[in-house]
């Protein structure tokens, strides 16, 4: 079997390219180890996972022209605050501080304004944020 001049070149130059290659990357190697120090990994005894969710209390629907109310369980103290945005866009925000029970309430009134479709409730306790949803209907 024969290759032509132009496959022998081509493979040649890859053979070449190769070659160089391997040869930087163990240079590069040897550079990268012979300079720093070893790497350390200190593990800190004892540390718990922050934690990352919290429980939340709503309603599957909420009736136009009716009361909602929403809830979170959040360490007595803590700052809770709520962004209501409604199925039309309109955007409502509380702030309120866990009563000494734990829990974070909301209540308002859902207008006409608002119209039917899925409303989003994002809760910030503490620093932790959680974004859920709210079906609003104009009737069940």
């Amino acid at each position: 079997m024969s290759l032509s001049p132009k496959t022998t070149k081509a493979l040649i130059a890859l053979l070449m390219i190769s070659v160089v290659a391997f040869l930087a990357r163990a240079y590069l190697q040897g550079q990268s180890n012979s300079s720093q120090p070893p790497s350390t990994t200190i593990i800190a005894p004892n540390t718990a996972a922050p934690h990352t969710s919290f429980k939340v209390n709503i309603p599957q629907k909420a009736l136009i022209k009716n009361y909602v109310t929403v809830s979170v369980e959040a360490p007595s103290g803590t700052n809770c605050k709520l962004i209501y945005i409604s199925p039309s866009g309109e955007t409502r925000q509380t702030d309120t501080i866990s009563d000494e029970s734990g829990l974070c309430v909301w209540k308002w009134k859902i207008g006409e304004s608002e119209k039917r479709g899925t409303g989003r409730l994002i809760f910030t306790i503490g620093s932790i944020s959680e974004t859920h949803f709210l079906e609003i209907l104009p009737n069940f």
